[in-house]
């Protein structure tokens, strides 16, 4: 960072009466840190968001734009992890614990990297039935406890769909509880796939 935005920020600091070590205070980052951008030494400055998130609280703590402020912070200083995009600077290829390195479609500047989890596969293996078959398989079982029960108890109670609707929702809760499906699920899926 070039002495002028430092040396501008210590003297709007100072004019206003703030010490650095209140403004270290109620922004949680180190007094060190924020005398560095005072004196135009930011290499110990972390770098991405906390570098951009640290320099919008030193200006509102001192009371200007922190917007104005951080677009010339990152004109005298861009971000390092910016930097590395340069021609000529190659990024070295992941290494395998074999010790062979991976290839890599383009190079990417160092830094952090998020990946995200893959969720097309919402469920666990165990509870997909892939096949219509199996999927019909599942149901017909399903249907077939449900009604028989329902045709017991009308039997026995002379009424069909409250002790029905009661019944469905004990199955379907209860066996989801106690074998993470329902049966027909259970006894329908593939037996390469591990017993519910």
């Amino acid at each position: 960072m070039a002495e002028g935005l430092g040396e501008r920020l210590r003297r709007e600091r100072e004019r206003r009466q703030i010490s650095l070590e209140s403004i270290a205070a109620s922004s949680k980052v180190s007094v060190v840190l924020f005398r560095g951008l005072e004196s135009g030494d930011v290499s110990r400055w972390p770098t991405g968001i906390f570098r951009r998130s640290f320099v919008k609280a030193y200006a509102t703590a001192i009371g200007l734009d922190p917007e104005a402020v951080l677009r010339e912070f990152l004109e005298r200083h861009p971000d390092p992890v910016e930097s590395v995009d340069t021609p000529g600077t190659e990024v070295p290829a992941p290494v395998t614990a074999a010790g062979s390195s991976l290839p890599t479609p383009h190079a990417l500047p160092a830094g952090l990297r998020l990946r995200v989890a893959d969720t097309a596969q919402m469920f666990a293996k165990r509870h997909m039935i892939t096949a219509a078959r199996g999927r019909w398989t599942a149901v017909s079982v399903d249907a077939a406890v449900i009604l028989g029960t329902g045709i017991a108890l009308f039997l026995f109670v002379g009424l069909f769909w409250m002790p029905l609707a009661i019944f469905m929702f004990c199955y379907y809760f209860g066996s989801i509880l106690v074998v993470g499906n329902t049966p027909g699920v259970c006894l329908a899926a593939s037996a390469s796939d591990p017993p519910c």
